[in-house]
C-alpha cells in the first residue's frame, strides 16, 4: 500500500491508441498534436524512451493491464489470430482494475480490448457503457476454422483516393484513403463523446474514477476524413532517414517483406502515406482535447491523472515497411507516452530512463491505495512522477516478441517430380527431385521455374483449406507465400481424399 490517503487518491483516464510511433509526439516531429504535446506533456511529463514490450496488440495490452511480460502473462500473439498459442491469459493472472474495483474506484472501459479472447473487461471490474464495434468492450471470441480468407482491406465504395499494394491471388490491399464522411462518423470521435460523457457522469459521484480510452484508427489501412486526409502536403513529408536500407545485414524475413509488398509504393506514395498516417494522430489528438475539456467541464482536471500512450508502433515506411510485428525497430517498439498529474507532477519535465507498459499497472495500484499486483514485473512510476529516478531503475529496456501464427514453421508440397517448401521466415525452395535428388540446387527464383511454382502453391492451398491451416491469415506481414489463394479451383489432380 502506498502512503497516500484515501482522499488525495486521484482519478485515472487512460488513452490509448494503436500503431502509434513514439515519433508523432517528439516535439520536433512536424505531426501536429497539440493536445497532447501542450496539454498533457506540455503540463506534465514526457517519456523520450517509452516502449512495449512487444509489438503485437493483445500482448502489449495485456501487459498493460497486467504488469507482466507475455511470457508470463500469456498472450503470446493477437488472440483473434488462427490458431493462437493461447486464447486467453494465464490462470491466476490480475488486471490493476480488479485492485483498483476493490480499492472503492469506479471503472469504466471505452473502445478497443482485444486483451483476451476467454474474458472481457467486465470480467476484470469494468463497466462497459457502450460499444461502437466488435472490438469494444469484450473478447471477440475465436475465429472458426477455414475463415482466415476473408477480403482483407480492399477498396471500399466510401473511399474517394488510395493507394494499392497489389498482391498475387490475394486480395489487393489499400495502405491508406480518403475516406467520404465528416469527423464525427469517425468511430474514435464517437468513442470520445462517450468517454466525455462518462467523465462528467461520474465525476458526480464521491468516489473516485478510472476511464479507459481505447482508440483505434491510427491502425491501418490509413483512412481518414477531410479535413484530415489533406492536412499535410506529402511535398513537405520527408522520408523517412532509413528509408533506403538496402536491409541487405538484416534476417531475410524483412527483404521479403519488401521485396512483395512494400516495393510497389513509389517515394511519392510513401510520403503520402506518412501524411495520412500524421492526418489519423491529429484527429486522435481532437478526440483526445474532447476529453481534457470535460475534465475542465466537470470541474477535477487537478485531481485527476491523465496517461496517453499507445499499445506499439508502426513502421510507417521506415526501413522500406509498413506495419508491425517480427519488425525490432525503433519505429514498431517506442511508443508516446505522456502523463500529467497537477500538484504532482512538474510542468515541461522530461525522463530519459526506460520505462515500459508494464510499469503503469503498479503505478496505478500504488497512487489508488490499493493492493499491488503480485506477480509484476514493471515498476511503479511514482518517485519518477515526483522527480525522484530510483537508483535501481533499470538500465535497459528488454523487448520480447514470441512469434504470431506461423513464423518459423513451413508448408510442404511435392508431386512426384518437383518439391515446393514456403518458408514463412525466409528463402523459398524448390526442387527438382528427379533430376536433384539430393536437394543441391533451389529453383525457387528460377522464372523458368515459375509455372511450376505456382502450380504447387495452388495445391497447397488446396490442402490448406482441407486441413484448417493458418495459412489463410490476409494480414500483409504474415501472408508471404508468393500467390494468394484466391481464384483457386477447388480439385486437382493431385487433390487431397
Amino acid at each position: 500500500m502506498s502512503d497516500i490517503k484515501d482522499k488525495d487518491r486521484p482519478n485515472i483516464l487512460i488513452v490509448m491508441t494503436e500503431h502509434q510511433q513514439g515519433r508523432t509526439v517528439d516535439p520536433d516531429c512536424p505531426c501536429r498534436m497539440p493536445n497532447v504535446k501542450k496539454r498533457i506533456a506540455g503540463e506534465g511529463l514526457r517519456f523520450e524512451l517509452g516502449y512495449t514490450p512487444n509489438a503485437l496488440c493483445s500482448p502489449a495490452r495485456a501487459s498493460f493491464f497486467t504488469g507482466l511480460y507475455p511470457s508470463v502473462h500469456g498472450m503470446y500473439n493477437n488472440y483473434h489470430s488462427m490458431p493462437v498459442i493461447h486464447g486467453g491469459l494465464f490462470p491466476g493472472v490480475k488486471l490493476f482494475s480488479e485492485n483498483l474495483k476493490k480499492a472503492g474506484y469506479n471503472l469504466s472501459y471505452i473502445g478497443k480490448w482485444h486483451v483476451s479472447g476467454e474474458k472481457g473487461p467486465v470480467d476484470y471490474g469494468w463497466s462497459v457503457p457502450k460499444s461502437q464495434t466488435p472490438w469494444d468492450g469484450g473478447p471477440l471470441g475465436f475465429p472458426k476454422p477455414g475463415s482466415r480468407l476473408r477480403r482483407y482491406r480492399e477498396p471500399r465504395k466510401d473511399l474517394k483516393r488510395y493507394a494499392i499494394v497489389r498482391r498475387n491471388c490475394w486480395p489487393d490491399y489499400v495502405i491508406y484513403g480518403t475516406r467520404l464522411g465528416k469527423p464525427e462518423d469517425m468511430v474514435d470521435f464517437k468513442r470520445g463523446k462517450i468517454a466525455a460523457e462518462e467523465i462528467r457522469r461520474l465525476s458526480k459521484k464521491s468516489e473516485p474514477w478510472v476511464i479507459y480510452v481505447g482508440l483505434t484508427e491510427i491502425h491501418d489501412p490509413y483512412i481518414v476524413v477531410e479535413p484530415y486526409a489533406s492536412m499535410y502536403d506529402p511535398e513537405d513529408v520527408p522520408l523517412p532517414e532509413n528509408y533506403y536500407d538496402t536491409l541487405e545485414d538484416k534476417p531475410a524475413i524483412y527483404k521479403r517483406m519488401r521485396r512483395q509488398l512494400w516495393d510497389q509504393l513509389s517515394e511519392e506514395q510513401i510520403r503520402e502515406a506518412i501524411a495520412y498516417y500524421w492526418g489519423l494522430c491529429t484527429m486522435n489528438d481532437d478526440a483526445v482535447g474532447m476529453l481534457l475539456d470535460a475534465l475542465e467541464d466537470a470541474g477535477v482536471e487537478d485531481n485527476t491523472l491523465v496517461l496517453f500512450t499507445s499499445d506499439h508502433g508502426d513502421q510507417v515506411g521506415s526501413h522500406g515497411l509498413f506495419l508491425k510485428g517480427v519488425m525490432p525497430f525503433e519505429e514498431s517498439y517506442r511508443i508516446p507516452m505522456a502523463v500529467r498529474w497537477p500538484n504532482v507532477i512538474k510542468r515541461g519535465s522530461t525522463c530519459s530512463e526506460f520505462v515500459t507498459l508494464c510499469d503503469f499497472a503498479p503505478t496505478f495500484c500504488e497512487i489508488a491505495n490499493a493492493e499491488p499486483l503480485n506477480p509484476c514485473h514493471g515498476r511503479s512510476l511514482l518517485s519518477i512522477f515526483e522527480g525522484s529516478v530510483p537508483e535501481d531503475w533499470p538500465k535497459s529496456f528488454y523487448g520480447q516478441f514470441l512469434g504470431t501464427e506461423y513464423y518459423y514453421t513451413q508448408r510442404i508440397i511435392r508431386d512426384h517430380q518437383y518439391k515446393y517448401v514456403f518458408n514463412a521466415f525466409d528463402f523459398d525452395e524448390l526442387y527438382d527431385l528427379c533430376n536433384d535428388p539430393y536437394e543441391m540446387k533451389n529453383l525457387a527464383f528460377d522464372l523458368e521455374y515459375e509455372d511450376v511454382k505456382k502450380r504447387l502453391i495452388e495445391e497447397m492451398w488446396r490442402w490448406a483449406e482441407k486441413t484448417d491451416d493458418i495459412i489463410f491469415n490476409a494480414y500483409p506481414s504474415v501472408a508471404l507465400v508468393p500467390y494468394g489463394p484466391q481464384g483457386v479451383k477447388k480439385t486437382s489432380g493431385m487433390n487431397p481424399k
